[in-house]
């Protein structure tokens, strides 16, 4: 396996700018998070053709007014000090942002899936949904797969203003019917079979 070598930061901490610089055909994904780069593991077939099923399903329901995309970067906090930029599953998010732009900023997206992965269990389940929040994106998905849990399962939840922490509101393990962020209706066997 070759060796990646990263570019060293411009500071103790990892700043936006420092981050762009990084090729774009890494051998690894990397996120940025409170300003650490955080190294991701590759993604098994089964957990991008979940990913890419279910954003199919998606992007055929969403008005105009979205558009859908996978493992694309949004960027949850422009903290100078703390930035926090992470690459989603699946991202819907304002038509108005110009395909040729990266990141997403967090207030122009709707909602975000994370498919759970073995080796993203804890992050997808409790570390990002927090950072999800803490950027005010309005619906999170999981995605639990065969592999992470008993049973195919989407879990749905939203952002409580009260709080600024989701909420759950469902589990659906063979159909998902929603009308947020707009009218969806997913028969799960589509998403799930190999």
């Amino acid at each position: 396996m070759p060796t990646v070598r990263l570019p060293v930061p411009s500071g103790d901490v990892w700043a936006r700018t420092d981050y762009e610089t990084l090729p774009d055909d890494l051998p690894v994904r990397v996120s940025l998070v409170h300003g650490n780069l955080v190294l991701n593991a590759r993604r098994r077939p089964v957990h991008q053709r979940i990913a890419r099923r279910l954003a199919t399903c998606i992007e055929d329901a969403a008005p105009d007014a979205w558009q859908v995309d996978m493992d694309v970067d949004v960027l949850l906090d422009d903290d100078e000090l703390e930035p926090s930029e992470i690459a989603p599953d699946i991202v819907v998010y304002s038509a108005e942002h110009d395909l040729y732009e990266r990141p997403i900023p967090a207030d122009l997206v709707a909602l975000v899936v994370e498919v759970v992965s073995p080796s993203t269990k804890r992050k997808d389940r409790r570390i990002q949904p927090t950072l999800y929040a803490e950027a005010q994106i309005r619906h999170y998905w999981r995605v639990e797969t065969d592999q992470t849990a008993p049973a195919f399962a989407i879990y749905t939840y939203e952002l409580d203003d009260a709080t600024g922490e989701y909420v759950a509101t469902g589990v659906h393990h063979d159909r998902l019917t929603t009308t947020v962020p707009f009218d969806l209706d997913v028969e799960l066997k589509t998403v799930r079979e190999p």
